[in-house]
Order: C-alpha cells, then sequence, then structure tokens
C-alpha cells in the first residue's frame, strides 16, 4: 500500500525547485551580461587601435609642429569621447545585469532579499558608483594634460 507524501514536504520540494530556477536565471542573467561587456570590450579594443594607428600615419606624414598638434588634439578629443560612450554603456550594462539578477531572485522569493532595496535603488546605486569613478579619472586625466604653468 502507498501512501501520499505529506502536504508540506510536496511544498517544500517545488519551493527548492523553484529558488534553484530562479538562481538558474539569475546565473543566465549575469552570463549574458558577461557576454555584452565582452563584445563591448572587443569593438572598442578594435575602434582604438584602428584610430591610434590610423592618427601613427597622419603624424607621420605631419608637414610641421601645428599639424602634428592639431593630429594629436583631434586624437585626444575623440578618444575622449569614444571613452565616455564606452564607460557609458558598461555602466548600462551593468545596471540591466543587475536588475535582470534581481528580478530573477525576487520573482521566486520576495522574502529572499532585504526589504527597501527594489530592483531600480541597486541599479541606480551602480549608475552613481560608476559615475563617480568616471569622474575620478576624468579629472585625474585633465590634470595629467593641463598645460604646464612655468
Amino acid at each position: 500500500m502507498t501512501t501520499a507524501k505529506p502536504k508540506a514536504e510536496a511544498m517544500t520540494v517545488t519551493a527548492w525547485k523553484g529558488g534553484i530556477d530562479a538562481w538558474w536565471r539569475a546565473l543566465e542573467a549575469m552570463t549574458e551580461g558577461a557576454r555584452k561587456m565582452h563584445e563591448i570590450q572587443l569593438k572598442a579594443a578594435a575602434e582604438a587601435h584602428a584610430s591610434t594607428e590610423s592618427s601613427r600615419k597622419q603624424l607621420a606624414g605631419a608637414v610641421d609642429t601645428e599639424a602634428a598638434w592639431r593630429i594629436q588634439a583631434e586624437w585626444l578629443s575623440r578618444n575622449a569621447n569614444e571613452s565616455l560612450t564606452y564607460w557609458r554603456r558598461l555602466a548600462e550594462i551593468a545596471g540591466e545585469t543587475q536588475a535582470a539578477v534581481a528580478a530573477c531572485v525576487t520573482a521566486q522569493a520576495p522574502f529572499a532579499m532585504p526589504p527597501g532595496i527594489p530592483g531600480q535603488g541597486g541599479k541606480d546605486a551602480m549608475m552613481q558608483m560608476m559615475d563617480k569613478a568616471y569622474r575620478q579619472w576624468l579629472e585625474t586625466t585633465q590634470q595629467f594634460y593641463a598645460p604646464k604653468v612655468t
């Protein structure tokens, strides 16, 4: 004679399976975010190499120092803009990934997350952290390239 499983045991197994599924989806979201970041990094590296090589060739053909300074200034300006775009996109991907992971985890077990930490708050915190890091980098770079006062 077989007996049916107790209802509490069936609920526990179902909850356990749901938790594993939620963490699996979170892992997939993290993997997707890492893949996107990797693609951005490869694209940026290829573009930076091409830009540097093009500027090197232009500098080799510069007829005077004024032309060399102009080429260098254009290269620095272009790279600063591309750097902004690169870091902004990485920050966006990080925020999207963090929000996706939080959604996966909280969808299955909302009690697993501490109260008062919504998915958007984590994304905002990440964006603020990236913005602060970028501003520090920019200030350092500007100090490095600032004209020397004699």
